[in-house]
């Protein structure tokens, strides 16, 4: 009898000591999924962190750079042609020379041109999208350039402009659009701008010039009426 009771505890313990493992092996698989769960919720709170930031960091360098092409354009303001040409001729002495203002003096030359149509709607012959969307990219120099990488992958500008009546040329608008991408976050900022025309009060009616081709504003050496007198607005 006695020998029977060892049989049965020993068997007892045995089965006790299986028991105690198989419960030890599934709390480990619970720590371990909830240990994986926590590494996913942090994985994926991390990933929404990082594309916050790039979205926050994509959307204000697409406003400053909005902000800084709408500064070069409406900032020159000529106040006799001979002030104008001194920029056109890039001199010394210029207020506005076309080295710090090429997109001013691009918009300027390039306007009202048969190589630049305005855009009207996608039924008008020629004044199509395809026609009338110019694009660019950014071309960052200057400052921390590495800086600016990381940033953003691409800075690219589309401009076009719009007019009723083009030998109206008050009636001119000039849309910009600032695309900015950085992975799979993108920020895109429009601007509008309107155009005044008036006549230099020393400047003959009809005056033009075309010596002045530079790759940069005037790569097709377009000819421009002196006596113009552009100014741009920014309407919104």
């Amino acid at each position: 009898m006695r020998l029977l009771a060892k049989i049965r505890n020993s068997r007892l313990y045995r089965d006790n000591r299986g028991s105690a493992m198989i419960v030890a092996i599934v709390v480990s698989i619970i720590v371990i999924a909830f240990s994986l769960s926590l590494l996913l919720v942090s994985y994926s709170l991390f990933t929404s962190n990082t594309k916050r930031i790039t979205q926050t960091q994509v959307k204000e360098l697409a406003k400053s750079v909005s902000l800084e092409i709408g500064d070069e354009l409406t900032t020159p303001g000529f106040e006799s042609k001979e002030e104008f040409i001194a920029g056109i001729n890039n001199t010394a002495e210029a207020k506005y020379p076309c080295s710090d203002y090429n997109l001013w003096y691009y918009i300027r030359y390039n306007l009202f041109q048969n190589n630049w149509l305005s855009y009207k709607d996608e039924t008008s012959a020629g004044h199509v999208q395809a026609n009338a969307y110019r694009y660019f990219t950014l071309d960052v120099s200057g400052g921390d350039v590495t800086q600016y990488a990381t940033w953003a992958d691409e800075v690219s500008v589309c401009m076009y402009w719009e007019c009723e009546a083009e030998d109206v040329k008050d009636e001119a608008t000039l849309t910009i659009i600032v695309t900015v991408t950085k992975g799979d976050q993108k920020a895109v900022v429009t601007s509008y701008y309107t155009l005044n025309v008036d006549n230099f009060p020393d400047s003959d009616e009809g005056e033009t010039i075309n010596d002045r081709t530079d790759s940069a504003f005037n790569p097709t050496g377009n000819s421009i009426y002196l006596s113009e007198n552009w100014r741009w607005t920014k309407v919104n």
